[in-house]
């Protein structure tokens, strides 16, 4: 629990004595709730918009009424709609307060305590659901002292309120965006504000909160929930931080998440892309159109030491390892054509200083100099754009395989096959690839994974058919799916590439006995 007093989006802490005022957005109001329980408070959240007013009742923190001043969402409305109470009775109750209607409703039979409590339960959620979708939200809270109320106070139920509010909240998508951002895993809090295990989840959601193990990130346990499923698994996700449940590692900030920093860090983020975004295209346009002396932004006459200065300086100004990932990916073309200007700028500028060195009769010395410089540029700028792009790539595919084997070896072989598919996107020629990419789908027992986990297997022997372990995996897999003549035909191409190969001979021996 928190010593310190939550502060809202005025700036004022729930601690502070009268009447706190202000405006949030609904992304804050789960912020307030979770702040004011934090510090127990106990009093009445009173929101507001467009004449509007709707109650929070809070004891120690946790939701113990709801109430609203639009009549579709009182207790009578809500006992007629679920046919607890006929329409003619609910008129004569006109006028009363929920807490009054509970009590009638009690006194004549008409409802049993459980049934009440399950009704003021509902009435609460759609309370707090519509506030959420609230574009901005005038509040005001008072500490003081609550009567019992209609809810026994839960903070499990409080919760679970909110999470479920979160799944309608409006202006979620700049924090979707923020979550998939994130480069931080997910970890459960440190604090224990709720018992988790006392949440009543649904399986997606169950399952989600167990991809929450220190190590793995939002947009890698989404790329885990069918399409149709993110947005409600991002919600959910998002509720547990809110409500300080989970949270990232490293940190954000101090505490429980507040939306503002997690937003915060994401603008700054587009705002250095789009500052980079800008500065990369108005230099590719100088580079296509602008003179040599204009690329390397040098004066006429500069000396050989400014003219190789200029281009250093440019060159590493726009090497793509500066630019933030988006840049680099949106922009590839263009930088590398800004490369290969920058160079063919430096040979022309020193080709005309070599040019003017021999006809002034300079120094063999110098000349000898251009020249090894102009050699080793030129040698630079034969490199084809089809060559680097590749090399790229290669690059690119051979980053996601390191990260397949590393989830391999750990056994998490959902995202190995996702990381595999990323590289072999990249690049379909690396036969480690297609192997490890093969003994991952096999762990599913699916005919369609094992079809295809065959013919992973086959492209690894196809690409390295020299390579006796390739051979080796096949037969296993063929023996694990009962075709034994298939399985020891690649046992014995194994042994007459490596007769001395140890697997391949014990395999096939170990076959031979199960088929007697």
């Amino acid at each position: 629990m928190s010593g310190e007093g939550a502060t809202l989006p005025d700036g004022t802490e729930a601690n502070a004595p009268a009447v706190m005022r202000g405006f949030f957005s609904p992304p804050e109001l789960a912020e307030v709730i979770r702040d004011l329980y934090m510090d127990e408070k106990t009093g009445t959240l009173v929101l507001a918009r467009s004449g509007v007013e709707k109650r929070i009742v809070l004891d120690r923190g946790m939701i113990l009424t709801a109430s609203s001043s639009l009549p579709d969402e009182r207790l009578s409305a809500l006992l007629v709609e679920t046919n607890l109470m006929r329409p003619e009775e609910a008129e004569t109750l006109t006028g009363l307060d929920d807490a009054r209607v509970a009590e009638v409703a009690a006194s004549r039979g008409l409802v049993t305590p459980e049934t009440l409590q399950a009704a003021n339960r509902e009435l609460a959620q759609r309370i707090l659901t519509a506030l959420f979708r609230w574009e901005e939200i005038e509040y005001r809270f008072n500490e003081s002292p609550v009567t019992a109320g209609l809810l026994q106070a839960n903070v499990v139920a409080s919760f679970e309120m909110i999470i479920h509010a979160l799944r309608s909240m409006v202006g979620f998508e700049p924090i979707r965006e923020a979550l998939l951002r994130q480069d931080r895993a997910l970890r459960l809090s440190d604090q224990v504000y709720l018992p988790v295990d006392h949440l009543m989840l649904v399986p997606i959601e169950g399952f989600l909160l167990s991809r929450v193990d220190g190590q793995t990130k939002v947009r890698d346990v989404l790329a885990q929930v069918p399409p149709a499923e993110e947005d409600v698994a991002a919600r959910f996700l998002f509720g547990l931080l809110i409500l300080g449940i989970i949270n990232f590692t490293p940190a954000i900030a101090p505490g429980p998440l507040r939306c503002r920093d997690l937003v915060r860090g994401e603008e700054e983020k587009k705002r250095r892309e789009e500052r980079e975004l800008t500065e990369v295209r108005d230099f590719y346009l100088l580079a296509r159109e602008g003179s040599p002396l204009a690329i390397l932004g040098i004066e006429e006459g500069a000396s050989p030491d400014r003219i190789k200065a200029a281009y250093v300086d440019r060159k590493e100004r726009f090497h793509p390892s500066r630019f933030m990932n988006k840049v680099r990916h949106d922009l590839r073309e263009e930088l590398q054509i800004i490369e290969a200007r920058l160079l063919e700028a430096f040979l022309a500028v020193r080709e005309q200083k070599l040019g003017a060195a021999r006809a002034a009769g300079s120094s063999t010395e110098r000349v000898v100099s251009l020249d090894l410089d102009s050699l080793a540029m030129r040698k630079e700028l034969t490199k084809t754009e089809k060559q680097s792009f590749e090399e790229e790539r290669a690059r690119s595919a051979e980053q996601f395989f390191a990260k397949a084997r590393d989830y391999f070896k750990i056994g998490d072989f959902f995202n190995c096959i996702r990381y595999c598919e990323f590289a072999t996107a990249y690049s379909d020629k690396n036969a480690q690839v297609f192997s490890l990419l093969g003994q991952s789908l096999q762990r599913n027992p699916d005919y369609r994974w094992q079809k295809r986990a065959e013919a992973a297997l086959l492209r690894a022997a196809e690409l390295e058919p020299f390579n006796p372990a390739h051979l080796v995996a096949l037969g296993h897999f063929y023996k694990s799916h009962g075709l034994y003549a298939k399985a020891k035909k690649e046992f014995e191409k194994a042994l007459e590439l490596m007769p001395s190969h140890a697997e391949a001979r014990s395999s096939l021996k170990e076959l031979e006995k199960e088929r007697r």
